[in-house]
């Protein structure tokens, strides 16, 4: 149950990693393409999650400019796009003209000397609804979770730059999360994000494989403490966009931005479905 207060924040539900005695022995995963349904296949995951109740996350709207990415781990950036949302629907569009907008944006809100996109995701809250769905959309997800890891990102850092690793490796990287609703104002299972200084890694935090064909990732899954804050903006705009960290290597500030989509309407019907664009990307210095 969601419900709004007249001190700006919302009062609902949010989902985190159930402490698993299995997880004393066995990592946890899931496998991203089709598990075989036999006795001497894995399962495809040996993941649960279970939800929380009555938890704060407040609304930035009017303090944005409050929120920066190396004290919170997310800000929120002033951006618009020359795409339209038809073609949003071509990954070919979306790498040759998208990409080179996100990687201008990257560079001069952090002043980056060089990022490298590596992903994009494109997400439904409601994948299967005629009209306006395929398969290679995904619904929001709804668990605490960090994209990467430390360990992850420095795979990704090698995996994506090849020989030019060498260069890199001992200087500040980053891997950043840029993500943007394609539809305003935003009702429907916005994104809200994890003030990094009330999270404690260590004891929140759980390595999880990300098993796809042609690569082992990791994400962090987290579980719940209630220290943690959380943040949303109301009636995000399709020029408002979040850009948020997943790792920073550098010591001082925050590393990652906890982040999560919840149930702003409790439930209930909304005309317009959330849908998003996230890219992920490396970034230099």
């Amino acid at each position: 149950m969601t419900s709004q207060d007249v001190n700006s924040k919302i009062i609902t539900s949010l989902w985190y990693l159930q402490r698993l005695p299995i997880y004393t022995t066995q990592k946890p995963y899931y496998v991203n393409f089709p598990v075989p349904q036999n006795d001497a296949a894995p399962a495809q995951h040996n993941i649960l999650h279970e939800r929380y109740d009555g938890i704060d996350i407040h609304d930035i709207r009017g303090n944005e400019d409050a929120f920066k990415i190396d004290t919170h781990g997310f800000q929120l950036v002033r951006d618009s796009t020359s795409m339209s949302n038809d073609d949003f629907e071509q990954d070919s569009i979306i790498r040759q003209r998208y990409y080179p907008e996100i990687i201008s944006l990257v560079t001069k809100t952090l002043g980056a000397t060089r990022v490298v996109p590596f992903e994009h995701t494109h997400r439904l809250s409601r994948p299967n609804l005629s009209g306006c769905g395929c398969d290679r959309k995904r619904k929001p997800l709804v668990a605490a979770h960090i994209d990467q890891t430390p360990a992850s990102s420095r795979k990704r850092l090698a995996h994506h730059l090849g020989d030019d690793v060498a260069v890199h490796e001992h200087q500040r990287f980053q891997i950043i999360n840029v993500w943007r609703p394609l539809f305003g104002p935003l009702e429907d299972y916005p994104l809200a994000l994890g003030d990094c200084r009330t999270f404690d890694f260590d004891r929140d935090g759980e390595p999880t494989d990300l098993v796809f064909p042609h690569y082992i990732g990791e994400s962090m899954n987290l579980y719940h403490n209630a220290a943690h804050q959380w943040y949303y903006v109301s009636k995000q705009m399709r020029d408002e966009v979040w850009m948020f960290k997943c790792f920073d290597s550098m010591e001082g500030v925050a590393m990652a931005a906890p982040h999560c989509s919840f149930d702003l309407q409790g439930g209930n019907y909304v005309k317009r479905p959330r849908e998003s664009i996230e890219i992920r990307l490396i970034v230099l210095y």
